[in-house]
């Protein structure tokens, strides 16, 4: 496991970066944890300027040895979330050992009084086997797929950043955010939470951008893009290096704070929760008249219902993208059709789960005459989902729907950073898997 856990992190990042970055850790840690103390300190200031939390995945034998440390955190609106009993490669171990160190985790941390529902695999590793344990140790959330957003200018890249960023997209394997949404979904019962990239490790490491404002304008761009399409953002900056991207978060959060309808900016605990509740929401549509419907939702607080192209009788506000937010949870409007999403009986079951993830209404029926929408797929799979969202949105047909969002937020926002040490002992220490 030593030499191992010495040769995946090459691997990662390529022998000479790994030698770079040696250099370049000792001006981020010290002997003790006062400099990384004092950079979660700097996070912490921004966190309070914006009024809004983050999520820090967290090394277990890490916490046990400075949890004196971490404890004056545990009241800053900060979640710690297991990062591993120790920093190794987690898909390589096998199940039974997967299980043992995770509940060894969860145990570490509640005897130092955190209850953790989140789990980020060391290097972003996964695999089923893995997810099965996460999932039996009684994680509720993780936090472990890549997404690669399209706001980088190759031109500007030198041969040897060129070929950092190329290491990396063939280390993480990530999605595409042009080629499907970034947003929470199921694996089983574990809600899974997608990583943006490019991180403060892509920028500044890998990139070599400290000081350029490459960080701002490229974090600013993904936020642009995710409330163009009203997903999520889930911003990673470790600790180590918030110094040097910190004007890059502070832009990103003011930006936010200053759109309308809302971005939400919350921890990834209380985003896993709203999207286990909001996907057990039921909606029953029932034909009172003529061309008339009666619509209702089962109470969730901070539920959004959004409506388009349909004359509802009740109050309304306008909303974005042709919508309305609807202001009450039962409603009566006129249609010639039903402004749901119309389902074939034989249509494969991961649509209906994916677009009632999504907030969409939907109903099984033979007869796609009477609905805004019919699908007749018998085959789904997740490179159709951002066609399908495109078909439903780049329309104006009428259509009733819930927002993915709580409380009218249009987009979501989510911090987090990794902390793998806080001292340079523990730094080493992680090569050896300990």
């Amino acid at each position: 496991m030593k030499t191992e856990s010495i040769l995946f992190a090459a691997k990662a990042k390529g022998p000479f970066a790994l030698l770079k970055r040696a250099k370049a850790i000792t001006g981020r840690y010290g002997l003790t944890p006062t400099k990384i103390d004092e950079a979660l300190n700097l996070f912490a200031q921004s966190l309070k300027q914006f009024n809004c939390g983050a999520s820090f995945p967290i090394t277990t034998v890490v916490l046990n040895r400075n949890s004196h440390v971490i404890a004056k955190y545990l009241n800053q609106n900060i979640e710690f979330l297991v990062h591993g009993l120790t920093h190794i490669d987690y898909a390589h171990l096998p199940p039974d050992q997967q299980f043992i160190h995770l509940r060894r985790a969860r145990q570490i941390f509640s005897h130092i009084g955190i209850k953790p529902t989140g789990f980020r695999s060391p290097y972003l590793r996964r695999g089923e086997d893995l997810y099965k344990a996460i999932e039996a140790a009684g994680f509720s959330y993780v936090s472990n797929q890549p997404v690669m957003w399209d706001v980088l200018d190759s031109d500007d890249f030198t041969p040897t950043t060129k070929n950092n960023f190329a290491r990396a997209l063939e280390f993480y394997e990530p999605w595409l955010a042009e080629k499907r949404p970034v947003l929470p979904e199921f694996r089983g019962n574990l809600v899974e939470i997608p990583v943006s990239l490019p991180d403060d490790e892509i920028l500044i490491d890998r990139l070599e951008s400290e000081g350029n404002g490459l960080v701002a304008k490229s974090w600013q761009r993904i936020l642009s893009q995710t409330y163009d399409r009203g997903e999520l953002f889930t911003l990673q900056l470790h600790p180590e290096r918030t110094a040097g991207c910190r004007e890059g978060l502070n832009a990103v959060l003011a930006a936010a704070r200053s759109l309308t309808p809302v971005v939400w900016i919350t921890r990834m605990d209380e985003l896993a929760a709203w999207w286990q509740a909001r996907a057990k929401v039921g909606a029953e549509l029932t034909p009172i008249e003529d061309e008339k419907y009666q619509l209702t939702i089962q109470p969730l607080e901070g539920a959004t219902l959004l409506a388009r192209n349909l004359s509802i009788d009740g109050p309304t506000t306008a909303w974005s993208d042709g919508y309305q937010l609807v202001e009450n949870r039962s409603v009566t409007f006129s249609c010639p059709i039903r402004p749901i999403i119309g389902l074939s009986p034989r249509c494969a079951p991961a649509l209906a789960d994916f677009l009632r993830q999504q907030g969409f209404i939907v109903d099984v029926s033979d007869d796609g005459s009477q609905y805004a929408f019919y699908f007749d797929l018998t085959e789904f799979t997740a490179s159709q989902q951002l066609s399908i969202l495109n078909q439903l949105e780049q329309t104006d047909r009428p259509l009733i729907r819930l927002g993915r969002w709580p409380h009218g937020a249009k987009a979501a926002l989510t911090l987090t950073g990794d902390i793998d040490a806080l001292t340079l002992w523990e730094y080493g220490l992680r090569f050896i898997g300990r």
